[in-house]
Formats: C-alpha cells, structure tokens, sequence
C-alpha cells in the first residue's frame, strides 16, 4: 500500500510495512504536539503511550528523532494554550501543570469504615491503612512504576474488592524561611517549558 501511494521503498519498514518517511515521522509528532497543547500531559492516559510512540521512531529511524523532544514540544504548547485560556488546564493529573507527585489511594470497605492503599508517585512503597488509622502492611512498588504498575501490585497484594480508586494532585509545602520573600501563589507563574519537560518522564 505504501509503494502504490508513492512512498518510497526506502521509506517503508520492511518488519511490517509501516510509512518511516519524514513526512509520517513529522505527521505523528505534530498530532501529538497538538494531542498535548489541549489536553496535556497526563501521568497514566498520555505519557505512557507518548514514550511507546517515541521508542518506536527512535528504533525505526533514530537520525530523525535525535535532539527533538516531543514531550517538550507539547509542554511548551501546551503552556501558551492555557496561558491563553486562564492561565492553568483542567485536568487533576496533568504532569505539565503539575509536575510534582501524585498520590493514588485504593480504597477497601473495612465495617463500617475504610482500609487505604496508598502509593505515591516516586516512592518504593505502597502502604495500607487500617480503619484506626495505623499503618497496618506495606509492599515494595516496582521502580519507574506507572500507575497501572502500582494499581497492579496492589490488587496483589491486598485483593482485588476496591471500592474507590482515587489521583490526588500533591501540591508542594513550601515553608519561607526568616527573611525570605513569600512565593506567589500556585497557577500565578506556570513553569518555564524546560524545566517542566525534564519531570515529564
């Protein structure tokens, strides 16, 4: 199909027939670009098949993806979008507005109250907390673990009758010390590009 619409035959993967040319690789970069800008950058529905995407151009053709970072790309449009549109997006577990840790808690009826697995983005552990409110287990957590990764081994862990499974946005406490100035306040001066692209992934 790729030769009949004019591809040319070095520019068809000869392992399955995919268009490798330039033109597909900066068609798939800019919908995802675009992808990004709207709806930006989230920890479990974008990134992962974002970094599957990636892997697959820098394998099939390394020389057009060297140096360009779309992860990057699409924080940067993404900013100016909603710098445009009120300053910050929609979305709880956007990692462009919110690049810090998310916490995931599942929780489990206990009576007439509730045990919380909990897990937190970075960390090595899941912790489970019993209805009085003590930690009562812990499971390691793979390193590098998405959120199904962790959802998994906790399902493993402590069984599979959640009746809740919850992102909670961490926002960072910041204590000034004597004499510093405050900081403004979350939303007022969104992360510069750059600094964001680098907690993507």
């Amino acid at each position: 199909m790729c030769l009949a619409t004019g591809i040319n035959v070095d520019d068809v993967d000869p392992t399955d027939g995919y268009n490798i040319s330039r033109r597909a690789y900066e068609s798939s970069r800019r919908s995802w670009v675009d992808h990004m800008r709207w709806d930006g950058l989230s920890y479990f529905y974008v990134r992962p098949h974002l970094e599957k995407v990636v892997a697959s151009w820098t394998r099939r053709r390394p020389q057009l993806i060297e140096g360009d970072d779309w992860a990057a790309a699409g924080a940067s449009a993404h900013l100016e979008y909603w710098q445009e549109h009120g300053g910050r997006c929609r979305s709880d577990d956007c990692l462009i507005h919110d690049a810090g840790r998310l916490r995931f808690e599942a929780g489990y009826a206990s009576g007439d109250r509730e045990r919380v697995a909990a897990w937190t983005v970075g960390e090595a552990h899941a912790t489970l907390t019993g209805p009085h409110g003590r930690e009562a287990d812990s499971v390691a957590i793979p390193a590098g673990a998405d959120e199904y990764t962790a959802l998994c081994t906790i399902m493993d862990r402590w069984g599979e009758d959640l009746t809740r499974w919850s992102r909670i946005p961490q926002e960072p406490e910041h204590q000034p010390a004597a004499g510093e100035a405050p900081q403004s306040a979350p939303g007022d001066a969104p992360p510069a590009p750059s600094d964001t692209a680098d907690r993507l992934f």
